[in-house]
């Protein structure tokens, strides 16, 4: 039986281990240093699960024996238009070992959760043009395009 539980310091050195997976894909072109990108996820999810604040939480998706199987980053966020609080989820992984077994979409439900506990009226994530496995699974979960980002490289 698999379920979600906020994430502890301990569950650092899986999430280091795991982070790769959030840029498993082929990025744009601009986007060329993998292993970086990977270190600043890796920065912002550990200061997540280190700050104790309530409002920017990780989750570990853990079956029986507590062994991991996969992790989010929630974060309360302001509203560019309305200035409304909304959840986000800043990243989302799950491992190789456990895809297909509908680990993502019990984060999901958990992030749904976490948002409804904190009074959001939305919930809102991002991802690359490119990561069409994660993007079918959030449009399975009712997640539609909202907006679409253009980047120049200059």
């Amino acid at each position: 039986m698999v379920t979600i539980r906020k994430a502890v310091p301990a569950d650092a050195d899986f999430i280091k281990k795991h982070a790769y997976r959030l840029l498993d894909f082929n990025l744009p072109s601009w986007r060329h240093d993998k292993e970086e990108m990977t270190k600043a996820d890796i920065h912002h999810i550990t200061n997540a699960l280190m700050s104790g604040n309530p409002d920017d939480c990780v989750f570990i998706a853990v079956e029986q024996e507590d062994v991991p199987l996969g992790f989010m980053h929630l974060a309360m966020q302001t509203d560019y238009y309305t200035g409304e609080l909304h959840a986000h989820i800043t990243d989302i992984v799950v491992i190789t070992e456990a895809e297909g077994k509908g680990i993502g979409k019990l984060l999901l439900a958990k992030a749904d959760e976490w948002a409804n506990e904190h009074k959001s009226s939305w919930i809102t994530l991002n991802v690359f043009e490119d990561n069409r496995h994660a993007r079918a699974v959030y449009e399975k979960a009712g997640y539609h395009a909202e907006w679409i980002k253009y980047l120049k490289p200059l």
